[in-house]
């Protein structure tokens, strides 16, 4: 009773958070004290004093004097009085507390999208957060207000922002499940937000369509280089294929092919927005330290018109040169489709499954493990792993993923839930090593977090992606020294020293390669590529030349951003002259620098 009589707990939003809690005290005091007290005074008989007790709470009071039964009937008439206060002024308890919400910095979530909503289930703390959603009739929008949540339900979405202190607002999150709302909104905001050195403020715009999200990363961000707030574009499709690819790797249970340099294949059934941004992914993810080819195969009813709108997309995606893509129309829902001999191919290390329809895929993968694996399952010699998107999981993915008899290498991916996560979306350990490997280019090791983000939002979006695809593709080249990346919560001394010892061992000539790499000259250029230091750093080329690629770029004999052309999109082996061949200390700063970058990410390097 005493913390809830605290300030803090009577202010009005606290009041009504805490109205059952509050309610059940008074009314167990009430009918404690009123029935002792008519039990006392004996004037009547126990269910009598019952009927008397309960008469309180609507001051039905006998003449019965006795000091337990004036407590009781002080109790009743705060029963009464705190229920009324509660059914007539809740409408303004929301009001207060979005303003008490304002007094310390806050999230902003505008939509309840369906990412949206399983974020907030997931993640976020209801004491830090205000929800704006126009959308009054919204399923979840009650849903969240019986949780506490601080909301805005106004047609004018626009005027619930500008009514709020955006000083405060430390993160927004937009995602309305339109993407030109999201645009517009996105916009709008930036207008708002106060140009301050001092604050940290990120905002997160959801955007499916690619090509509406480079338009935006090009004509709105890039061009508002101004303001000091980081504006982040993302996919729910984005967020699955890195949570993907974080629990399995582009080279399946074949990890051994990073040590040779035998092609490999991976299969991509279906031509959803979900496959775009598969090919999108695979496509830099598998640069490997000895050039593998990856040969990447669309199947499906639809394929050959996929492959086109792929090179539509990434127009000059053909120029990858480890890259070759092919295209077969087979019907999914024929005995040829699961009989064709494409799917006994060697080194066959994944097979991607993302129709536009979550039961599609289910259907295609028990298929695949019923008609085409079975024998190879049934011998213990299958190992390709099988990935199929299940957004909403149908609770048979989850029995699938566990089943490691009848359903062996055989997982789902894409869950909603799962992926509408903080670590997923708002990636802030990607984030920083992102922004630590933009700050070796920039010629300083140690800096303040707050340099670190100024570096950050200096540069452009496609500069900013490009430090994010390196971070990606960091554990391929652990992968490459045998090691991986775990979380620690050890002192970031200790991982600074452990990391670098344990990566330093795997080097066939530490001392050489530091050497070279503290002071680089031209003719330390590798004229053959046979340390695995040097080939993982050719793979970081390699890697950066494809995101290039990727996104439009080509070569030319003279940079030029405007015309996205560069220099250095060529094959290391073709560098010939000084110039371009100084940029190769960049490629290897990717390498050496791993253990400090995840160290200060908050990650430890263990044996693989």
């Amino acid at each position: 009773m005493i913390s809830l009589l605290s300030y803090k707990k009577i202010q009005p939003y606290n009041l009504k958070k805490n109205r059952e809690k509050i309610l059940k005290y008074l009314i167990s005091a009430t009918i404690f004290f009123g029935l002792i007290g008519f039990l006392n005074v004996g004037t009547s008989s126990f269910l009598g004093s019952i009927n008397n007790t309960l008469g309180l709470f609507v001051a039905e009071w006998n003449d019965d004097t006795y000091w337990l039964l004036d407590i009781a009937r002080f109790l009743g008439i705060a029963t009464f009085s705190f229920g009324f206060f509660i059914m007539f002024f809740s409408k303004y308890f929301n009001k207060w507390h979005i303003k008490a919400i304002q007094r310390d910095s806050y999230t902003l979530i505008v939509g309840l999208s369906e990412q949206n909503v399983s974020f907030l289930k997931n993640e976020q703390d209801k004491e830090s957060t205000i929800i704006i959603e126009k959308d009054r009739n919204n399923t979840y929008l009650e849903y969240f207000q019986e949780k506490d949540f601080a909301t805005i339900s106004e047609y004018n979405t626009k005027g619930a922002i500008e009514s709020l202190d955006l000083d405060k607002m430390e993160r927004c999150i937009i995602s309305t499940g339109n993407d030109r709302k999201n645009i517009a909104l996105g916009k709008f905001l930036m207008s708002k937000i106060e140009n301050s050195e001092d604050k940290n403020q990120t905002v997160h715009v959801c955007i499916q369509n690619r090509d509406l999200n480079v338009l935006f990363k090009q004509d709105v961000i890039g061009k508002e280089k101004d303001k000091h707030v980081n504006i982040v574009t993302y996919s729910l499709y984005e967020n699955m294929v890195k949570k993907l690819f974080l629990e399995h790797t582009i080279l399946g249970n074949m990890t051994n092919i990073i040590k040779t340099d035998e092609d490999f294949n991976i299969i991509l059934v279906g031509d959803s927005d979900l496959a775009v941004e598969l090919v999108y992914h695979i496509s830099f993810l598998s640069t490997l330290p000895n050039q593998n080819r990856l040969n990447l195969h669309f199947i499906g009813e639809n394929s050959t018109k996929f492959r086109d709108r792929i090179r539509k997309l990434f127009p000059k995606i053909d120029k990858i040169p480890h890259l070759t893509i092919s295209a077969k129309d087979i019907d999914s829902e024929t005995l040829e489709f699961y009989e064709d001999p494409i799917w006994h191919s060697d080194n066959l290390t994944n097979v991607l499954i993302a129709t536009t329809n979550e039961e599609k895929n289910l259907d295609i993968a028990i298929n695949l493990q019923d008609t085409t694996y079975i024998k190879d399952i049934g011998h213990n010699r299958f190992n390709t792993k099988v990935l199929f998107a299940l957004e909403h999981n149908l609770g048979l993915g989850e029995e699938i993923d566990k089943d490691n008899q009848a359903f062996k290498n055989f997982y789902s991916f894409g869950n909603i839930r799962t992926t509408s996560t903080k670590e997923i979306l708002i990636d802030e350990k990607l984030d920083l090593i992102a922004k630590l490997i933009h700050n070796d280019y920039q010629g300083e090791k140690d800096v303040v977090q707050k340099k670190l983000n100024e570096h950050w939002l200096d540069i452009t979006p496609h500069e900013q992606d490009t430090n994010k695809t390196q971070a990606i593709h960091m554990d391929i080249k652990l992968l490459a020294f045998g090691l991986k990346r775990v979380k620690a919560e050890k002192r970031l001394e200790e991982l600074l020293k452990l990391n670098r010892e344990r990566f330093n061992s795997k080097l066939e000539d530490i001392n050489t390669i530091e050497a070279r790499f503290k002071n680089y000259k031209v003719d330390d250029f590798p004229t053959s590529f046979e340390t695995l230091f040097d080939k993982v750093a050719r793979s970081e080329h390699n890697r950066w030349c494809a995101f290039q690629y990727l996104n439009g770029w080509d070569y030319s004999s003279q940079k030029n951003k405007d015309a996205k052309e560069h220099y250095c999109l060529l094959p290391l082996e073709n560098f010939d002259n000084d110039t371009i061949k100084k940029t190769y200390k960049y490629d290897m700063d990717s390498v050496y620098y791993i253990p400090e970058y995840l160290a200060r990410g908050g990650f430890e390097i263990v044996e693989g």
